[in-house]
């Protein structure tokens, strides 16, 4: 995917450098980008560095079920929300001081909780619950009147009915209930277009993980098109993603005090536009490890600039193509493993040790 490729290098050329108070890192980011993908070339898993299929789609059939507890992805081995579960955790039971984010005290603690989660269901229920994120959203919105809306029922019967409508809209930015979540949703704006025999995504994301996040969501809302799609007899198009706060994580201190220095930024961002060839991103990572820090104990990996530059310096290959492994309706196919349902052909992607550690 050269435009987000692209992405990257507009993003490490031009951005501004910042500190996130949610997560207590630093970022470089621009406000806003935006890209389309057509779906016709090809599915658009990155193949400059290896990503699981399984991993955004089993994450994707989650929040179409509706679900609000991290508990049945570690069951099945996906972690991307504990984090989250715990941060919230914390907070409900007011440990949060005691326990400061990236500590060796918050790390030793998350451990035990892991542990727990997975092993003690009655734990899980409380512990694992994040409130009404993502998905909850999309099949339980609750109205002033106390009506419960399921906007994804709600979708696929507007597109059957009347398809040239504008309303097919599934959003999961409920204000009310904003404080209620683990984290409000990134991706919250999911618009369904019928152009003839053929359907668009518009996609709208407040807040982007560039290096990490990114690709899961382009696969996954990729998926959702293909799925709504083949349910509602159209035949997927043009993934549209709109980006707000699009940005790359550059760790915690004592990693991240390079930032703090306008005449780092300025000397990195003027080599980073310098660069004329694959090879000088390698060259311009060096060039930034031997300038930092070591990351503290803990909090190796938060800083995803070396990955990222590692990343531009490979070659793209060849998209894959999805397929379905027969029919499923929709409603009874996010109910089973989503590799059961799919099926990613033709993935040939790069292999090499990518594995960054998303912030919370």
């Amino acid at each position: 995917m050269r435009q987000y490729h692209l992405l990257l290098k507009k993003i490490l050329g031009e951005g501004d450098v910042g500190y996130e108070p949610r997560t207590e890192t630093v970022t470089i980011g621009l406000s806003a980008w935006s890209y389309t993908v057509d779906l016709r070339k090809g599915f658009p898993l990155l193949t400059t560095k290896t990503i699981v299929p399984r991993q955004p789609f089993e994450e994707l059939f989650w929040k179409l079920r509706g679900e609000r507890n991290v508990k049945p992805l570690v069951d099945r081995k996906i972690h991307f929300w504990t984090a989250n579960a715990f941060d919230r955790y914390l907070k409900n039971k007011k440990l949060s001081e005691n326990i400061p984010k990236h500590s060796q005290v918050w790390n030793e603690e998350f451990e035990k909780y892991k542990k727990r989660i997975a092993t003690d269901a009655e734990f899980a229920e409380e512990a694992g619950d994040l409130g009404p994120v993502y998905g909850y959203q999309w099949r339980h919105w609750e109205g002033r009147d106390g009506r419960v809306v399921d906007q994804l029922e709600k979708l696929l019967r507007g597109i059957k009915e009347k398809p040239g409508s504008r309303y097919h809209i599934l959003s999961s930015w409920n204000v009310a209930e904003l404080e209620d979540m683990a984290l409000a949703p990134c991706p919250f704006w999911h618009q369904f277009t019928c152009c003839g025999k053929q359907m668009d995504l518009t996609m709208v994301q407040r807040s982007c993980d560039t290096y990490l996040g990114v690709p899961f969501n382009d696969a996954q809302d990729a998926l959702l098109l293909h799925m709504v799609a083949q349910e509602t007899g159209y035949t997927q198009r043009f993934f549209h993603h709109h980006f707000n706060n699009v940005h790359i994580y550059l760790g915690v201190e004592p990693r991240s005090d390079f930032w703090k220095d306008s005449d780092n930024i300025t000397d990195f961002q003027v080599k980073f536009r310098g660069i004329k060839k694959r090879e000088g991103y390698l060259d311009l990572r060096e060039w930034y490890l031997s300038r930092v820090s070591d990351e503290s104990a803990g909090n190796e990996r938060k800083d995803h600039l070396p990955f990222v530059l590692e990343q531009l310096s490979k070659p793209y290959r060849k998209l894959p193509t999805l397929e379905f492994k027969g029919y499923f309706p929709l409603m009874k196919a996010i109910e089973i493993p989503p590799m059961d349902v799919v099926e990613v052909v033709g993935y040939n992607p790069h292999k090499w040790d990518a594995k960054a550690t998303m912030a919370a």
